[in-house]
């Protein structure tokens, strides 16, 4: 049913713009932003791309939910090792009105510090990691993109 949900609110909303390229250089500068706090480990920068209720589905974890979850989630993981991530092709973004979706990938390559250990279920743990992601991004009351829903699977 969900799914449902997702293709006729997809399906049946119109872009903002004729070609939607305002609105997907805003979403690409929320993925600038967002690498940037990944690379930094700036937690706070880091969730405040993210919805309330955020939810962060990596493939072999639980989901993690809000924004509150996802920020604790990622204190021992920035605590244990600094990232650096390479962009992999152009990003794909369709935009539904106040709805938007994004496919991409990432090269992430990983330092552990000396004599830390990443124990977070749903954390990137490998030294080099080649991911697709697909997330949905929602606009807020401000008409600021958020990343509502996150995804991604190693390739």
């Amino acid at each position: 049913m969900k799914i449902l949900w997702a293709l006729a609110l997809l399906v049946g909303a119109p872009s903002i713009a004729a070609d939607g390229s305002e609105e997907k250089a805003a979403i690409e500068q929320v993925y600038a932003n967002w690498r940037e706090a990944v690379e930094t480990a700036d937690i706070p920068g880091y969730v405040s791309v993210l919805a309330s209720d955020v939810k962060l589905m990596p493939p072999d974890a639980d989901a993690i939910v809000g924004k509150a979850g996802y920020g604790a989630f990622l204190v021992p993981v920035f605590a244990a090792a600094t990232y650096d991530i390479d962009v992999i092709g152009d990003f794909e973004i369709d935009v539904f009105g106040d709805t938007a979706v994004a496919e991409y990938e990432y090269i992430i390559e990983l330092s552990m510090k000396e004599g830390a250990e990443i124990t977070e279920p749903g954390a990137i743990t490998a030294a080099r990691s080649h991911n697709r992601y697909f997330d949905v991004l929602r606009k807020n009351r401000a008409g600021e993109w958020e990343i509502w829903r996150h995804l991604w699977r190693t390739l």
